[in-house]
């Protein structure tokens, strides 16, 4: 999950947006994203959807590249990791999602290089990643799996409904690897682009090099379903609004995607979900994997959060009492509230847990130790509507 530092905004009565005024690097940096999305066919970044059924020829090992990445890329072969695959909870509680990653990582290993390669399989520093010494991008795909379930399920569904190719926002992405596994997974014609939306990639425009190399993304043969990169900060007020004008803006249903959130951050989500929803932004669909309780120094400040037209306070959650529900079981139930729509629900799938897995929904006031651990999920469904002309990105 990508991890982002806690901001302590205006928590005012549009929530905690801040409101600033677009400053001009900002501007310039949505100018360089719409040019880069509308690039013409044949530049270096721009591929169509469905137009490449097969990977690429594997990538020839650069004269002086990292030793240490070749010798990463003899000791985790696809076949190691795929004897790993089939030891995960994903495989299961979705074994046959599980069965199509295989070919995946044979694909993906013949494709990238050394250094890429060791990057996917370094193992991975936290959570059962860590403690059961997984490669990142196994553990990535345990943690990822329900949401990637639900996004084929519509996926075919839509397609079968004769419904309009959707875009596709990964918030938080990280390294990206939710946005590499559907791009891969997704029914070709149901998915025209995937937007992998992160604060640490980098942004050419203004001499950022971000924290996150884009060789994987651009570097490394064209992906099936086309991949972009967004350096956003989903903390600052300008970022959402220019990801609302260049990206929510497109005239097709847009499904927002978001995988262990840190903090505050699955609140914004919740928050750019109604905002798109209401402003007819074409958003349909937001499923959101928290991932733990906003800072201390909320409860400390006795922060109030204000979204969807409910409010709740950062120090209520950190005075939840023994033997009635967890601080993070209360944190997604609120969560849930502040959801502005109807179609809407909580789930817990013990994706993390080895030896114990189970899916269900949880309604409210049922008390689960299990919930603890943290797998929990959320829904939201919208119908479809872009206002078109009328769209107003001031509303973010």
């Amino acid at each position: 999950s990508s991890k982002h530092p806690e901001s302590s905004g205006d928590f005012g009565e549009k929530g905690f947006t801040t409101r600033c005024v677009m400053l001009a690097e900002h501007e310039e940096l949505w100018a360089h994203v719409a040019a880069r999305i509308r690039q013409q066919p044949g530049s270096r970044h721009s591929f169509s959807a469905g137009s490449v059924s097969v990977p690429p020829p594997p990538k020839p090992v650069a004269r002086g590249e990292d030793e240490d990445a070749i010798g990463c890329k003899r000791r985790w072969p696809a076949e190691r990791l795929e004897q790993l695959l089939f030891s995960l909870p994903a495989a299961t509680l979705y074994p046959d999602l599980t069965q199509r990653i295989g070919p995946i990582l044979h694909n993906w290993f013949e494709r990238f290089s050394s250094c890429v390669w060791s990057r996917l399989v370094k193992i991975a520093d936290s959570g059962v990643g860590r403690t059961h010494q997984l490669p990142r991008v196994l553990k990535e795909f345990n943690e990822s799996a329900p949401v990637l379930a639900r996004l084929l399920e519509w996926l075919r569904e839509g397609l079968s409904d004769d419904q309009r190719a959707v875009d596709i926002v990964d918030l938080c992405s990280g390294f990206g690897f939710l946005a590499m596994f559907a791009s891969e997974l997704a029914p070709l014609g149901s998915v025209d682009c995937i937007y992998l939306v992160d604060h640490s990639w980098p942004n050419p425009s203004n001499g950022s090099s971000g924290l996150i190399s884009t060789a994987h993304i651009y570097d490394s043969g064209p992906w099936r379903i086309p991949l972009r990169t967004l350096k956003i900060d989903l903390g600052k007020g300008g970022d959402i609004r220019g990801l609302a004008r260049h990206v929510l803006g497109d005239a097709r249903p847009t499904l927002l995607l978001g995988i262990h959130l840190c903090g505050v951050l699955s609140l914004r989500a919740c928050q750019l979900f109604n905002d798109a929803v209401a402003g007819g932004f074409g958003v349909t669909c937001l499923m959101l994997a928290p991932c733990c309780l906003p800072t201390q120094q909320h409860a400390k400040r006795r922060f109030i959060y204000e979204v969807g037209g409910y409010r709740f306070g950062a120090k209520e959650l950190r005075d939840t009492v023994d033997g009635q529900r967890g601080a993070f079981d209360s944190y997604t139930e609120h969560l849930l509230a502040c959801l502005a729509t109807s179609d809407k629900r909580r789930e817990v799938i013990q994706i993390q847990t080895w030896g114990s897995h189970h899916m269900g929904e949880v309604r409210k006031g049922r008390n689960s130790k299990k919930e603890e651990r943290r797998d929990v999920f959320l829904t939201a469904l919208a119908p479809f509507h872009h206002a078109g002309d009328a769209l107003d990105s001031g509303g973010f």
